[in-house]
């Protein structure tokens, strides 16, 4: 196994067993709701904007969307996917489990970049936990993805830590790691505040802090709403 690609699966492993980071793919939309997210990160190198997007069509399944657009020292980088997620295991008790898969394009970071086509198989898995007598989640985001026709590949895990308040902001916690086939392993953290704005309209705010770039540091915000 080639060492780059070890190096990840033992980070994964360790925020398996250590704090299991979150993110919302491992539960199925409801039939007839949905979930939209749209943020916003600023850098002194950039900034980059993304929606993302889920509707269930089924109790068995939810389809999506997810659109990003990354500008960064100079470099812009861009995709859209529709996606289509699937029940593993949709439990009330114990760990959710479900598998996505997403088509779509990216255009990469090359002066005359095309758009291509693009591609993401992602196991989720996640649950409800209780940290110091406070309701919360966790989960995680396993993905292989294809970029470029095929010709760019490379693993994802992306996390969430996140605890719910009765009144005030609740404490999030979110990690990103992209291992490129070839290449070093790029990681983010980026630990926030939610604040509920309407009972189905919340706003996060935070911080991020990457491994990589001209600027490491920057501000994210998002607006989270259930419909």
């Amino acid at each position: 196994m080639p060492k780059p690609v070890a190096q990840f699966l033992l980070i994964c492993i360790v925020l398996l067993i250590g704090v299991r980071p979150a993110m919302a793919g491992a539960w199925m939309e409801q039939e007839g709701a949905g979930f939209l997210s749209s943020g916003f990160r600023l850098r002194p190198s950039g900034q980059e904007l993304s929606t993302y997007g889920s509707y269930g069509i089924g109790p068995r399944l939810t389809l999506g969307l997810d659109i990003n657009q990354a500008e960064d020292s100079g470099s812009r980088s861009a995709h859209a996917l529709i996606f289509a997620r699937l029940p593993l295991r949709q439990h009330d008790t114990g760990w959710r489990l479900a598998l996505e898969v997403a088509v779509g394009a990216n255009r990469d970071t090359s002066p005359a970049a095309q758009w291509s086509a693009m591609q993401r198989v992602t196991l989720s898995a996640g649950r409800g936990l209780r940290i110091a007598g406070r309701d919360g989640w966790a989960a995680f985001d396993l993905s292989a993805e294809w970029q470029n026709a095929g010709l760019t590949q490379a693993w994802k895990l992306d996390g969430t830590l996140g605890l719910n308040a009765p009144s005030g902001p609740a404490p999030l916690l979110q990690v990103e790691l992209y291992q490129p086939r070839g290449g070093d392993l790029l990681w983010k953290l980026l630990p926030g505040l939610r604040f509920r704005l309407t009972p189905q309209r919340e706003l996060v705010t935070g911080l991020e802090i990457r491994s990589f770039g001209d600027a490491r540091y920057g501000l994210r915000m998002e607006l989270w709403h259930r419909f």
